[in-house]
């Protein structure tokens, strides 16, 4: 029994450290700031690695699929540079602060610096290009 005690406390401290993970955690910009650079850091490549794998079969997220992980590896983008977008993002745009993460996310990464990138694998597809985005 007293093996077990010390298992089921680190199993419930696991289990309350993944509760962040969720997509709907973190609301706004002041809960992003308590995360700090590290869960900022964990958060935002989380974000990152959804958009680039889930793509329902969709011809539209499957070229934004594409297009992120195309930019990714040019700019050589890490999860601390992710998490700065989201940051400066929240930062240039006071009223969008009651957002979530994600609509940073895609202001700054999908809508700016990525767009290019996604514009070229909706070309490729034969998809009109986005609109709003950063010029190429």
């Amino acid at each position: 029994m007293r093996r077990f005690v010390p298992f089921l406390v680190l199993l419930l401290a696991c289990a309350a450290a993944a509760s962040p993970a969720r997509a709907d955690f973190i609301k706004d910009f002041r809960q992003w700031q308590k995360l700090g650079s590290e869960g900022q850091a964990a958060y935002a490549m989380a974000i990152f690695d959804v958009m680039t794998v889930i793509v329902n079969e969709d011809p539209f997220t499957v070229a934004r699929s594409a297009g992120l992980r195309s930019c990714a590896l040019t700019l050589k983008l890490n999860a601390a540079m992710v998490a700065q977008a989201i940051t400066k993002f929240y930062i240039d745009h006071p009223a969008a602060q009651r957002a979530t993460p994600f609509f940073a996310f895609n202001g700054y990464m999908e809508r700016g610096a990525c767009s290019p990138f996604i514009n070229e694998a909706r070309k490729k597809m034969g998809l009109p290009a986005l609109r709003n985005s950063a010029s190429p």
